[in-house]
């Protein structure tokens, strides 16, 4: 019989906060995993946006050309899903029901939220807002879904864990957001019982040590004898300086907003509106700027909106776990990459790949003294809205050296640091170093010239438009 797998996707989580000298959550679940695991302490994304890392994930490629402007999940053909399918494994999950993930969510067995609607489970308020339909009541989008473990993801994972309807050897895919609220600007329900500075410096630190205590619950109900455990996420996140974003720099205008309302006829109500608005912006671009004159590049980049595509580490630097009680307990430092998950896998459920994919099996690797620096192909996610000063970049990263640039002129926004000598990417030395900046060129071209995801992304009108709608209302446009 083959190993079950469960795979716990933990949306936005930063590998600092798992493991290492800044880590200040507490995480004593995680802790044990990693004691009974292997870890690898420098995995990167490939991306800083979820929908293109997960088609990197399950298609076991960079996503390049048209597959990294994809709006949901693409599954090519010999994916991890439908090769663990063809060797007989069953496909169970939890995931909200939301249009860019229709194609995850059309694999599993289980029940999904959509199809037990009306058993004590909220609508959907995307799939509402889509039908028009009234929605009461409002927090963050992944919790009113119940995607996150303090409003009933806990309570789901188990159920589907202790399922005598599940059959032998499976795949489950848990996607947890509990961290997404921060981005969203607002509380996680739940983080008042983390709210400590025993449990981390800051929000996301808390919110971390939350998540740890409900991956504990979920633990008692796993047994690391017969099943391969894997933890990832699918992009980094920001982690803003003295817990304070650039839109906390903003005034919020409140009374005039009201007194504004009292006096001025409705019909100028649109007019004041973006006035007021203009006013906003404008007084806190100054006070952020004031406030940011002392701070690091990095310091200053950690107070960025999220809707700001980024290719610097604290956005690409992910956890990766593979735990089993048959798997030898290591700390991995070598560069791994999201590309590398599918061959792992499959090579640890006795699978035999048939077809070439940009990543490579770990599990040899870790047998050697040494680990070979193979360069990983960067790629922000695309911009919604793209802008003079924002458009989507790429580049390149290997263990030594970050280079990237805006992706449809080699000469802007051109970006070269030393990883080695400044990890956190302060010193852009792009300037001083042409050569290599050609070299990486050149290694740019050759991933683009063997790309291996390049296919038409199958979207219809009715989806385009309801991922737009889905966007919105989580702050991406």
């Amino acid at each position: 019989m083959r190993p079950n797998i469960i795979f716990f996707l933990i949306d936005g989580l930063r590998a600092d906060q798992c493991y290492g000298k800044d880590k200040t959550s507490v995480t004593p679940n995680l802790d044990g995993l990693i004691q009974k695991g292997t870890y690898f302490t420098n995995a990167y994304s490939s991306v800083d946006g979820t929908i293109i890392s997960l088609n990197t994930i399950f298609n076991g490629d960079f996503q390049i050309g048209n597959a990294a402007r994809y709006q949901k999940v693409s599954l090519k053909q010999n994916n991890l899903i439908d090769v663990l399918k063809k060797n007989g494994y069953r496909v169970y999950g939890s995931l909200p029901n939301f249009a860019s993930f229709n194609t995850l969510l059309q694999q599993f067995e289980n029940k999904t939220d959509e199809q037990i609607k009306g058993k004590n489970e909220e609508v959907d308020p995307v799939a509402a807002q889509f039908k028009q339909e009234k929605i009461e009541g409002s927090h963050s989008e992944y919790e009113r879904n119940k995607a996150t473990f303090p409003t009933g993801l806990t309570q789901k994972i188990i159920q589907i864990l202790e399922s005598t309807e599940k059959q032998e050897p499976y795949f489950c895919y848990f996607h947890i957001f509990d961290l997404h609220p921060l981005r969203e600007g607002k509380m996680p329900i739940g983080i008042e019982d983390f709210d400590d500075e025993k449990y981390g410096n800051s929000t996301y630190a808390k919110t971390v040590s939350s998540i740890d205590f409900w991956l504990g619950k979920i633990l008692e109900n796993i047994n690391l004898d017969n099943t391969i455990l894997i933890l990832t996420s699918d992009h980094g996140e920001r982690i803003p300086y003295d817990n304070v974003r650039a839109v906390d720099f903003e005034p919020k205008l409140e009374n005039t907003v009201s007194i504004g309302k009292k006096i001025l006829p409705k019909s100028a109500h649109n007019m004041g509106g973006k006035f007021l608005y203009n006013i906003r912006k404008s007084v806190g671009k100054r006070k952020l700027e004031k406030s940011n004159e002392t701070l690091t590049n990095y310091e200053k980049r950690s107070r960025e909106t999220f809707d700001n595509v980024s290719l610097f580490d604290e956005m690409l630097h992910v956890p990766l776990l593979f735990a089993n009680n048959q798997i030898k307990s290591k700390i991995i430092t070598g560069n791994v990459h999201h590309t590398d998950i599918l061959p792992t896998l499959c090579n640890l459920a006795n699978i035999k790949l048939t077809h070439k994919v940009n990543g490579r099996n770990l599990i040899p690797l870790t047998e050697k003294n040494g680990f070979e620096d193979v360069p990983i192909y960067i790629r922000t996610r695309a911009y919604v809205d793209p802008t003079p000063d924002k458009r989507d970049s790429k580049g390149i990263r290997t263990d030594e050296y970050k280079y990237f640039r805006f992706a449809r002129n080699l000469n802007e926004n051109v970006h070269l640091y030393n990883l080695r000598d400044d990890p956190h990417e302060n010193e852009n030395i792009a300037e001083k170093n042409k050569e290599l900046i050609s070299q990486f060129e050149e290694k740019i071209s050759e991933f683009e010239k063997n790309d291996l995801s390049d296919e038409e992304d199958d979207i219809s009108e009715e989806e385009k438009e309801r991922i737009s709608s889905e966007l919105k209302r989580l702050g991406y446009m």
